[in-house]
């Protein structure tokens, strides 16, 4: 239900309502004798600038500018009126919009009456958090498995591999990378056009590019073989049209190459950079990832946290708010000279889908900003210059840095406002935490 309230501004009347707690109604009226100061102003400068044939410049006969520019001072007149009281309604209440006002109802004859109008803009939300402790979370595990290690180490094998062509006769397996030349039979016959010339494909045997039948129908063939073949499409194809289907096909391998996996020993640790041996990356690899692991879990107890607050305390964002955030997650910056990019039909159409899609996604993230912001205000968290300076020594120290000169790093390249961010994240949550129960899986 909307709250109402009134005060003066000067000899303006103003009315507030609160249709929502982000959004604000002014209904301003306006004395017709303020108005009246306003359109002799006006009508004051247009005389002094006008010319008109027979008379010099500023000499001009007050009823005869009337006569030749009336329509134009009211409309003058109007607008700076309503510019002038909006901005005075604004200050009086200390209202700071997040929104251009949007102006309607305008009511004004020029009949020497009061000039009415209404004014709706949105505001900061104001929180009130009644509960944000008492509540029972869950961290999830973050322990790190041999195999874990294992499989990153499979993987920085496989990035430096080297690759060699099949011995004669040799037929490719799962692993093996293969150029294959693939016509389509049903399409067209031999001879009858393009259709019937086939393309050729390079991918990897094992990782999902080619349906299971083609994949099986490649491996019966060595390099320079060739086959027909029917094949069947899965029930789970992407194209559902597809789905079941037979297809005949001619497949040819014209290449296949097979990966040459490096030892897994000191050399190869060493290859990778300043590690003396096997054992000391896997050490790197398992404290980098343990490391990973521990923000996971600490940024889904926080997410946790957080929605149990907002549960605890449901509250809206202002639509503003959530499409100027969905303007910088997708790289637009409506404020910026040009505003939004143009693109085709189409594109704003997939363009407007995603914003939809993502668009929840938003509202989480504003909630959760909105939530810290309150608590940190609320609980005095905001960072210090010392905590500010006991980070940036942290930093320095894990990166090999000094803290002057990551310090000026950080000042030059705009992230000092980030890390502060960081920072005030991290004491709201340790605050939360304390007052919490949190278990862990």
């Amino acid at each position: 239900m909307a709250e109402h309230s009134t005060a003066p501004v000067t000899e303006v009347r103003v009315d507030v309502q609160e249709p929502t707690s982000w959004s604000r109604r002014l209904s301003i009226t306006v004395p017709s004798e303020r108005v009246r100061r306003v359109r002799q102003s006006v009508s004051a400068k247009i005389a002094g600038n006008v010319r008109l044939p027979g008379f010099r410049k500023g000499k001009t006969p007050a009823s005869l500018v009337e006569r030749q520019f009336g329509p134009a001072i009211e409309q003058e007149t109007v607008d700076r009126v309503i510019q002038e009281t909006y901005r005075e309604a604004l200050d009086s209440h200390e209202f700071r919009p997040i929104t251009q006002g949007q102006v309607e109802s305008v009511h004004y004859h020029g009949d020497g009456g009061d000039l009415h109008f209404e004014v709706e803009f949105e505001v900061q939300p104001v929180l009130d958090l009644a509960r944000t402790d008492g509540f029972d979370v869950v961290r999830p595990a973050d322990a790190i498995g041999d195999d874990e290690v294992d499989a990153l180490l499979e993987r920085l094998r496989g990035e430096r591999a080297h690759q060699h062509s099949l011995e004669e006769g040799a037929k490719p397996d799962y692993g093996d990378t293969v150029l294959v030349h693939i016509t389509d039979l049903d399409e067209a016959g031999e001879g009858e056009g393009e259709a019937a010339e086939g393309s050729e494909y390079r991918f990897e045997l094992g990782e999902g590019q080619a349906i299971p039948d083609i994949e099986a129908a490649i491996m019966t063939l060595a390099p320079g073989e060739e086959g027909e073949f029917t094949v069947t499409f899965p029930e789970d194809f992407a194209d559902e049209a597809q789905r079941g289907q037979q297809q005949r096909l001619r497949i040819r391998v014209v290449e296949a190459r097979r990966k040459e996996l490096p030892a897994l020993d000191d050399e190869f640790a060493q290859g990778l950079g300043d590690f003396e041996s096997l054992e000391a990356l896997r050490t790197r690899v398992r404290a980098d990832l343990q490391n990973d692991a521990t923000k996971r879990a600490d940024s889904a107890l926080r997410d946790a946290l957080v929605q149990q607050i907002v549960e605890a305390n449901p509250f809206d964002v202002p639509a503003s708010m959530v499409d100027r955030y969905l303007s910088y997650m997708m790289g637009e910056n409506p404020d910026a000279e040009g505003g939004r990019r143009t693109r085709s039909p189409e594109d704003e159409e997939r363009f407007s889908q995603l914003r939809a899609i993502m668009r929840p996604q938003a509202e989480a993230m504003i909630k959760r900003m909105m939530v810290v912001e309150h608590i940190a205000e609320r609980e005095g968290l905001r960072p210090t210059a010392d905590d500010v300076d006991a980070r940036v020594e942290a930093l320095a120290e894990q990166h090999g840095r000094t803290p002057s000169e990551l310090w000026v790093e950080l000042e030059r390249s705009g992230q000092m406002q980030g890390l502060e961010a960081e920072i005030l994240e991290d004491k709201v949550f340790e605050h939360l935490q304390s007052r919490n129960t949190v278990a862990q899986a």
